[in-house]
């Protein structure tokens, strides 16, 4: 049983208030739904220097075009649209378009979701050592 398929039995379970059978389950500081609102593609996003600049520089200046934040960097527009995307993707920021270029700005609604499921797990298993 995969990690995905196991996390819905848990949930099923807990809905009809039942117990799995034949399958160990996580301590139960763990819930899958600490697990599901933490996001991994966050993570990945926050991981990489650049992005990381983009994201201080979004913070500072409130939107920015691909252009302005090429300039900042020792990168093409190309490069800065490839983090853009990853950005995107994990709702760390959000586009407009302006004219006739897209504007990004920060998600913060979603980056404070996401710490705080962060949080939430680190919680967890701090319980678990405990």
């Amino acid at each position: 049983m995969n990690f995905d398929a196991l996390a819905e039995a848990e949930r099923n379970a807990m809905q009809n208030g039942k117990a799995l059978q034949g399958t160990i389950l996580r301590r139960k500081t763990v819930s899958p739904e600490n697990i599901y609102l933490f996001k991994t593609e966050v993570l990945r996003a926050l991981s990489d220097e650049t992005r990381q600049g983009i994201i201080v520089l979004l913070g500072k200046h409130g939107s920015l075009c691909v252009n302005d934040l090429a300039a900042y960097f020792n990168v093409g527009r190309p490069t800065v649209s490839h983090h853009l995307h990853v950005l995107r993707e994990a709702k760390v920021v959000k586009s407009e378009k302006l004219g006739k270029e897209m504007h990004y700005s920060l998600n913060l609604r979603n980056i404070r979701r996401s710490i705080k499921s962060l949080d939430k797990v680190l919680d967890s298993i701090e319980m678990t050592r405990d």
